[in-house]
């Protein structure tokens, strides 16, 4: 009981404050006051071996909930579509100057650290490829946009496993048009949030703007920190070079926190080196480089509204803990990969209760995600297809190269809970909420593509029975596949888990690209095309 009621204190800014050495870890003012870099000097080939220069990092452009995050206590998503071209790119231009930088983010997580930091309100937007032709983004400009965004998710629901019940026309209403644009609002205060939400539709509805829906997320009152199956969410976060400084540079240059690798940041972000793959080991690969010009320091966001059925969780652990001879705490940290608590299994082992609540330095900095795969081959300790082990498999070997393979398909997770809680007593529904009131997870990513990195990962390592390898089974939490789902526990009474029903469902995404705060004032202005050079003429020879 002790241990609940401290977790309770625990709000999301709370959070980010009281993990110490990590926040402390953010880049320091030199790097926020830093001149903006030319591009060429960001180019692959100009980019050399080791640490990049401290100044490479555009923060006062990077729109703040792509690097630092807003780890807020109260969220909300309006998600809108536009009216009239001009007067959408009206309503662009007078939101721009109240968008949150990832320079200000980063400035107030050490404010956090110092104590020094109060509530503040913050606000980012992104854009679907709907809402580029909406906006007017010319045609050749748009063609240079990848696929995967120009088609949205909903177009390829069959790449991430969006079948059945998480087909898009069974989607929410809201989510079964193609949305122009979201607005991400992050605050300290639910009144905060409220206050915001009601500035933007006065905002929408003086230009035309229809706000479709707005989608609140907050973090659980009952249990900060975790979602709403119970674990603690957000441990693993990958580390950026340039922004992420290492807790411990002398010995372990290229890690933040134990544990933490540190990731070259184009891999999230447009214009930086990207992680250099197979055989380049911590050396930086090319530049990323998706879509026009313009998207220079923008992100691509992948949105997914995920409903969580509790009970049915909740029954199916209990099922599964007995039928295979083991504690409940142990069935969820062998299907998770963590106790409910964040205590990694890997390195606790195997344990009837969470050892997190009676140690709690097993959820520090220093011990909670300092740990490798490679050396539990067979899953003993943590199950090949356990949740955290098949969405970073880290030096898991793969049939694409491993640890420096799998680097490169990393995503910046952004999620927050949404909905009221289930309580651990309450007595089972007839069957889960639905739209609106439902409850689950409001997931967001960011990342350079969505191919390589979100679709990936859902296609290749979650979806699939057969990774790591073969017999693995499904993901238990995340897998979206059409027909049978299975999971394999090693050590166990029988080993092998049916898993006869799906406690997450995707009821409405899309992909947005979240653009510098330059381009969104290109986009606001109409001015993303370059001026066409004057037409040249020739004087006529003399003497005719």
């Amino acid at each position: 009981m002790t241990q609940q009621r401290n977790d309770q204190k625990l709000t999301r800014r709370g959070f980010v404050a009281g993990v110490g050495a990590a926040a402390a870890a953010i880049v320091g003012p030199t790097v926020l006051d830093a001149a903006p870099a030319g591009a060429e000097t960001l180019n692959g080939a100009a980019v050399q071996p080791g640490p990049p220069l401290p100044d490479s990092l555009q923060l006062n452009e990077i729109q703040g909930n792509i690097l630092g995050g807003f780890n807020k206590d109260y969220q909300a998503l309006l998600f809108v579509t536009f009216g009239q071209q001009a007067r959408a790119r009206q309503w662009l231009s007078q939101l721009t100057p109240k968008l949150t930088t990832s320079a200000t983010v980063a400035a107030y997580q050490q404010a956090l650290v110092a104590g020094t930091a109060k509530p503040v309100t913050w606000v980012n937007v992104a854009v679907s490829a709907a809402g580029m032709t909406a906006l007017g983004v010319d045609p050749t400009q748009y063609q240079e946009f990848p696929l995967d965004f120009r088609e949205g998710m909903a177009a390829r629901a069959s790449i991430v496993g969006d079948v059945g019940p998480n087909a898009p026309a069974k989607w929410a209403a809201p989510f079964r048009k193609r949305l122009h644009a979201v607005v991400i609002i992050g605050a300290d205060k639910a009144a905060d949030r409220d206050a915001a939400v009601a500035a933007q539709r006065t905002l929408a509805g003086t230009y035309g703007v229809v706000i479709e829906f707005v989608q609140n997320g907050a973090v659980r009152a009952d249990d900060p920190g975790h979602e709403h199956f119970g674990f603690r969410d957000g441990i693993s976060q990958p580390g950026v070079r340039g922004f992420t400084q290492p807790v411990d540079p002398v010995n372990n240059p290229n890690q933040g926190i134990p544990g933490q690798d540190l990731l070259w940041p184009g891999e999230f972000v447009i214009g930086y080196p990207r992680q250099g793959g197979v055989g380049a080991g911590t050396n930086p690969g090319p530049r990323a480089n998706s879509g026009p010009a313009w998207a220079l320091n923008g992100a691509y966001l992948v949105f997914r509204r995920l409903a969580q059925d509790v009970d049915g969780f909740r029954r199916f652990m209990k099922k599964a803990a007995d039928d295979q001879g083991i504690s409940v705490d142990l069935m969820g940290a062998k299907v998770v990969g963590r106790y409910r608590s964040g205590a990694p299994l890997e390195t606790t082992g195997n344990q009837a209760v969470d050892p997190g609540i009676a140690d709690p330095s097993l959820v520090s900095d220093a011990k909670v995600n300092d740990f490798e795969f490679g050396e539990d081959p067979d899953g003993t300790t943590v199950p090949l297809a356990a949740h955290i082990r098949k969405t970073y498999p880290r030096d898991e070997p793969t049939a694409d190269g491993g640890e420096e393979d799998t680097q490169t398909h990393r995503i910046m997770r952004r999620g927050i809970p949404y909905g009221t809680s289930l309580p651990r007593n309450a007595p089972s529904p007839s069957a889960p909420p639905s739209f609106p009131n439902d409850r689950g997870l409001l997931f967001l990513c960011y990342q350079s593509s969505i191919a390589r990195q979100f679709e990936f990962v859902q296609r290749r390592w979650v979806n699939d029975p057969n990774f790591p390898r073969a017999g693995a089974g499904h993901d238990p939490v995340m897998s979206q596949v059409d027909g049978p789902r299975f999971f394999s526990v090693p050590g166990t009474r029988t080993g092998h888990v049916e898993l006869m029903s799906r406690f997450v469902t995707t009821t409405g995404g899309d992909y947005f690209f979240q653009p510098s705060i330059t381009a969104v004032g290109l986009l606001a202005a109409g001015t993303t095309t370059p001026p066409r050079p004057p037409a040249t003429t020739t004087a006529p020879p003399k003497g005719r």
